[in-house]
């Protein structure tokens, strides 16, 4: 009996044993190294941008087409400021003066303006007989005195006659009657102030009369309104009651008043200086 039971015993001790290799799982020791799980990868995502650069890359179309139009708007801008202020393809072409031909007394076109109105212009005539001194009036005839200045300073003058001597009671140059004027009339390319009609080549309008036509003054001769040009006269005596204001005065004998009481028909313009002050 005794034996039987150890028998008994010792199969269910085994059977035990059997079922516990079966189910039981090794435990890992401490310390022991573990396999890591690799990380799952994720994809890349795009970091927004804030700020300018964030609307850009949020409304492209929008961006592209405020964009277009502020060039439109800049380059409107700076086409108006240019028209406006003549730059680039608006500035004006540069003025050329006028050239004047001394061999023929002739000039292709009129003076362009250059002198400065705020200055005192003295001109100096000198003749065989002395020298005229006279100051011009540049502020009240700056278009005639332009021009005065123009031929004096490019000899235009040079050689030219004192052609007409006005003296009461003496017979006139103009119709051999006894004169009433008191004048000189010169800056004539001929002797007889028949001067052709390519001299100075131009002409130019009158301007406003200012003052009378008393001992001294200077003004311009002309065939009629607006046809003035190269001659001129000087009143050696008081001539307002025969003129009308059909002369533009632009200038007064302040020295040599008595030098052009002495000139001669024929007498000739050495050249003519001028001064400014």
């Amino acid at each position: 009996m005794p034996k039987t039971m150890d028998k008994r015993a010792q199969a269910r001790r085994m059977a035990r044993v059997q079922r516990a290799h079966e189910t039981e799982q090794p435990i890992p020791r401490r310390g022991a190294t573990e396999q890591k799980r690799a990380p799952q990868k994720r994809a890349p995502q795009k970091r927004k941008r804030g700020g300018f650069m964030g609307f850009i890359q949020t409304f492209p179309v929008l961006t592209s087409i405020i964009l277009i139009a502020v060039l439109a708007g800049a380059g409107v801008f700076t086409y108006n400021y240019a028209y406006q202020h003549k730059l680039g393809p608006f500035a004006p072409k540069p003025l050329v003066q006028a050239v004047c031909n001394l061999k023929t007394h002739h000039c292709n076109k009129a003076p362009i303006m250059f002198i400065n109105v705020h200055k005192t212009y003295i001109a100096t005539i000198h003749t065989v007989r002395g020298n005229i001194v006279i100051q011009l009036d540049a502020k009240d005839t700056p278009i005639t005195v332009n021009n005065f200045v123009f031929l004096s300073e490019n000899h235009y003058y040079n050689g030219t006659y004192f052609w007409r001597v006005e003296i009461p009671g003496k017979p006139s140059p103009l119709d051999n009657q006894p004169s009433v004027l008191q004048l000189i009339q010169g800056g004539s390319v001929t002797k007889n102030g028949q001067d052709p009609s390519s001299s100075p080549g131009y002409k130019f309008n009158d301007e406003k009369v200012v003052g009378n036509y008393t001992t001294g003054t200077v003004a311009m001769a002309n065939a009629g309104p607006n046809t003035n040009g190269a001659q001129f006269f000087i009143d050696t005596g008081d001539n307002s009651k025969y003129f009308s204001k059909s002369y533009t005065i632009f200038g007064k004998v302040i020295s040599g008043l008595d030098v052009a009481k002495k000139i001669q028909p024929q007498d000739k313009i050495l050249y003519i200086s001028i001064q400014v002050k």
